[in-house]
């Protein structure tokens, strides 16, 4: 194959990206040491809401799917820190032409382009028109016509339309774990702060009507009218494999294992309430969506950050950035594997990001490290304390 040099494939790359002739991209060949990423990326461009986006499948290595949809000008950047560091191939489809890249082990670049002697027929990019659901549109579901989501005809009420496609998203990160799940026993869920329990019910639905697994689940909640009126949901719905209870997460008796933790938008330091409930119970998946977070607003603080961090609405995400990025540190230094990604499109909602960790068997060292990366991260942050380092000491303690 011909060699040729970084910047003539950045520049080739940056034409496929911003062109309109692109189907496809495929990132393989992931590096020795690089396990962390998916085994394997696919890309391909869709439209939402008449802009185009590219939406990034990561596939690990059972093929389960998580998909991020990012601009054209993320997607760049993205492949960029990945095709070379992390994953020796790609594979690109246009509508003209194939072409085949290469990281040699002497890091040189090789291309191979083959035209097509006919132009490939345009793949249609529509998204939304198209996007199947686990629970769709148009087809009545008991739970979302009682949570008041859909109406009995099936039609999906245009107030709560944000919601329903919410459920559905979260629905399908369940979904993409199914193989975690247990068969020859109940699968034990817990819902903190449920809430409405749109969540609850939908995990229900998911696991018993679709799977046709069994279930054993538990939500909380600290308000008295949300847990009844969670009851009459659940009594118009005759299940008696879900059960509610007003309580504080801290202060809920949970009994481990738990196969499955979820949690919608916790407040500040009730996900790391969560999380170290989680921890402690020996929950094996854990999918939370934090909301806001205040801890670390005035604690970090950085010379070299502060055209940053003097003005307060980036203050104020960044660090929410940190906060999340130090709960999945802390969780990978007590034995899961955690990410941090995508939820739903910031165009439905600004608390758009999911935290999925999955209890694994992380040798000593590996945590250890992982301990030393958030000792590190913290200290040049100026953090001196953190919430959920708190508790999970805590917990050590009574252990």
């Amino acid at each position: 194959m011909p060699v040729i040099t970084q910047n003539e494939l950045w520049k080739i790359l940056e034409e496929q990206f911003c062109g309109d002739v692109l189907q496809s991209v495929s990132l393989t060949g992931i590096r020795s040491g690089k396990e962390e990423f998916p085994q394997k990326y696919l890309v391909r461009p869709i439209v939402i809401k008449k802009e185009v986006r590219l939406q990034w499948t990561a596939y690990d290595l059972q093929s389960r799917q998580t998909h991020e949809n990012l601009s054209r000008k993320k997607s760049l950047e993205k492949i960029k820190l990945l095709l070379g560091p992390v994953y020796r191939s790609a594979h690109l489809k246009t509508m003209l032409e194939d072409l085949q890249i290469h990281f040699t082990k002497k890091e040189k670049v090789q291309l191979r382009r083959h035209q097509l002697k006919e132009p490939a027929q345009a793949v249609s990019r529509e998204h939304d028109a198209q996007k199947k659901y686990l629970f769709p549109e148009g087809t009545p579901c008991p739970f979302l016509i009682a949570t008041g989501v859909m109406a009995p005809s099936g039609k999906v009420h245009r107030a709560m339309y944000r919601k329903f496609r919410q459920i559905n998203r979260f629905a399908e990160f369940v979904y993409d774990l199914r193989e975690h799940f247990p068969s020859d026993r109940p699968v034990r869920v817990v819902d903190y702060g449920c809430g409405k329990s749109y969540l609850t019910f939908a995990v229900r639905h998911l696991l018993v009507e679709k799977l046709g697994l069994e279930v054993e689940m538990l939500g909380l909640d600290a308000n008295q009218e949300v847990i009844a009126s969670c009851l009459r949901t659940q009594k118009e719905l005759r299940l008696n494999d879900i059960r509610f209870e007003l309580a504080q997460i801290s202060e809920a008796k949970l009994e481990p294992p738990i196969d499955l933790a979820i949690w919608l938008h916790a407040c500040d330091t009730a996900t790391d309430d969560a999380l170290a409930r989680s921890v402690q119970c020996e929950a094996h998946i854990i999918l939370a969506s934090p909301c806001c977070q205040h801890e670390l607003f005035k604690q970090v603080n950085s010379q070299a950050l502060q055209p940053l961090l003097k003005h307060g609405i980036l203050r104020e995400r960044f660090a929410a950035m940190v906060t999340d990025a130090l709960r999945s540190q802390l969780l990978e230094s007590v034995g899961y594997r955690s990410q941090i990604i995508e939820f739903i499109d910031l165009e439905h909602t600004a608390k758009n990001l999911l935290l999925r960790a999955i209890r694994s068997d992380m040798n000593p060292q590996r945590q250890s490290e992982a301990q030393a990366t958030y000792e590190s991260m913290k200290k040049s942050l100026g953090i001196e304390r953190f919430h959920l380092e708190k508790l999970l000491c805590k917990n050590d303690r009574v252990s």
